[in-house]
């Protein structure tokens, strides 16, 4: 029989990533899935703040890098690509550990995903809406859905930034064409679910850290100067996650780095806040809420959880 599958979710900037490496290495052998929406954007690994090989201290994560900046990546394509990692996992008899923050992909993959009832992506709305709201930007939105579904223009409303938005997030999640976006995927997968979070103070306090150390060390900022190098366009940088954006503004010089780190933790507690939300109403979510301490400290509560569930069959 293989493992059961173990999910570490949450809001971002809580640890989940560090503990989910410290379950592996007590699971051995264990690899983790990447449920992180960003974090599948090939290229853009400060912003999105992708594990680095120090942080999984060898441990395999899967799911990350899977398409260029600004290329149509639904979340049917990230379900197909977790459902082969997943078989494979399988076949070998090793512990999958799925860990992401991302509502929509983790509901695909252990409950189906519903065609029919697409909720929003919280990022990638704010996102959306902002560049909506400057000059020229509901026409690049417009273009975008027209590139991805020249069929989906018929009926759709190209004035209306809330109508242009919805209909991009509907791609977002199964593809075109629109007019198919109904029906539940019938497959759903077992899993033992952690959520990991932290006190309000401690997690503002975690993510004006990450905030910081994005900006102000200069390293956000030369990741969007390489990737324009490169010919990625800036409403893709824009649209690839909190920070971009930001970045953006400092490189133009119309902000310091200290301010675009204050702009990115408030986008950034308001973007936990939607993740909060969204999880919490899962009543099979076993909560931990961490301390100022390392994370790793909790790796017991997890492993035991797992394995009364195992035992119980749930």
């Amino acid at each position: 029989m293989p493992p059961r599958l173990l999910a570490i979710v949450g809001p971002t900037a809580t640890g989940k990533t560090a503990l989910a490496v410290a379950a592996a290495e007590r699971l051995p052998p264990a690899e983790l899935l990447n449920a992180d929406s960003r974090q599948v954007i090939r290229g853009l690994r400060v912003g999105t703040c992708a594990p680095t090989p120090e942080e999984l201290r060898g441990i395999p994560c899967h799911l990350l890098a899977l398409h260029d900046p600004g290329a149509p990546f639904s979340a049917a394509d990230w379900l197909a690509a977790a459902q082969s990692t997943l078989a494979d996992l399988h076949a070998r008899q090793v512990q999958p550990i799925l860990v992401g923050g991302t509502g929509l992909y983790v509901s695909a993959l252990l409950n189906g995903l519903d065609l029919a009832r697409v909720p929003a992506d919280p990022q990638r709305r704010d996102e959306r809406a902002a560049v909506a709201a400057q000059p020229g930007g509901l026409d690049a939105l417009a273009a975008e859905l027209r590139r991805r579904d020249p069929e989906a223009v018929a009926s759709i409303d190209l004035r209306n930034p809330r109508r242009v938005i919805r209909a991009l997030e509907i791609l977002d999640a199964h593809g075109p064409p629109l007019h198919r976006a109904r029906g539940r995927s019938a497959t759903t997968v077992p899993a033992t679910l952690i959520g990991l979070d932290a006190p309000r103070d401690l997690h503002a306090a975690l993510i004006d850290e990450r905030s910081r150390r994005m900006l102000e060390t200069g390293a956000l900022v030369e990741e969007v100067d390489s990737a324009l190098g490169r010919g990625i366009s800036r409403t893709a940088l824009e649209s690839a996650g909190i920070g971009y954006r930001e970045a953006l503004a400092v490189s133009d010089g119309l902000v310091t780095s200290e301010q675009a780190a204050q702009l990115v933790a408030q986008r950034t507690r308001r973007y936990a806040k939607a993740q909060r939300t969204w999880f919490r109403r899962d009543p099979r979510i076993r909560w931990l809420e961490r301390d100022a301490g390392p994370v790793e400290r909790l790796v017991d509560e997890v492993l035991d959880a797992l394995r009364e569930n195992a035992r119980a069959g749930q």
